[in-house]
């Protein structure tokens, strides 16, 4: 796996290429990078397999770099691997397009984990974050929301929820992008969010993140 590191301390680039590639053979880096701009260049010119991105960045941060890698390549699955354990900065990354967020003070082993996650598509919340996003709650109406999702809806929820974006969900279910944002208007209403963010903070409530 080909992997491109964003980090603006350079011995922790270097301490975290020795941890990974000494753990795991497989494990390849082929960038590094400290800035937004030089993950963009890095992501078009090396085109990793996934993208290991603190949120402090000179200049843009993380997230904002993760949106635009997500952008300019979507297949590129994005780890966000921070030291901010906010549940604020985990909602952020997810509607961004981060499909984990591992925190830096986790063993190496959970974001060697964290990484094998994200690369077969899975989502990855360190045990830490998903217990203070279950905790921190979301805008909806629980259980009787859900149940109120038709079949199509609830499809439609988990790809969203997972960081599909309107025209990947599409392209999955066979259906326009345009039917996508009718669906996403109901279920917004039946939850009772009006954002992303809320969808993914009540998945985190009611611990749909995982799958």
């Amino acid at each position: 796996m080909n992997i491109v590191l964003v980090d603006d301390h350079p011995i922790l680039r270097v301490a975290i290429r020795e941890l990974l590639t000494r753990n795991r053979f497989d494990l390849t880096i082929v960038g590094e990078t400290e800035t937004m701009r030089g993950a963009l260049s890095l992501v078009e010119t090396r085109e990793p397999d996934l993208v290991l991105m603190d949120i402090v960045l000179p200049g843009q941060n993380g997230i904002v770099a993760t949106r635009e890698i997500r952008r300019i390549r979507p297949q590129c699955q994005v780890l966000i691997f921070t030291t901010l354990a906010e549940p604020t900065f985990v909602v952020d990354a997810l509607s961004a397009g981060a499909a984990g967020y591992a925190l830096k003070i986790q063993p190496i082993e959970e974001v060697i984990a964290a990484i094998d996650d994200v690369a077969r598509g899975k989502r990855y919340i360190a045990p830490q974050m998903a217990h203070a996003l279950a905790q921190n709650g979301a805008n909806g109406h629980g259980e009787h929301g859900l149940s109120a999702l038709s079949p199509r809806e609830k499809e439609v929820f988990d790809l969203v929820v997972a960081g599909y974006t309107n025209r990947r969900a599409a392209a999955t279910l066979f259906i326009s992008e345009r039917t996508i944002e009718t669906h996403r208007t109901r279920i917004n209403r039946k939850l009772g969010a009006h954002s992303t963010a809320e969808l993914i903070r009540f998945a985190a409530r009611h611990n749909m993140l995982s799958t």
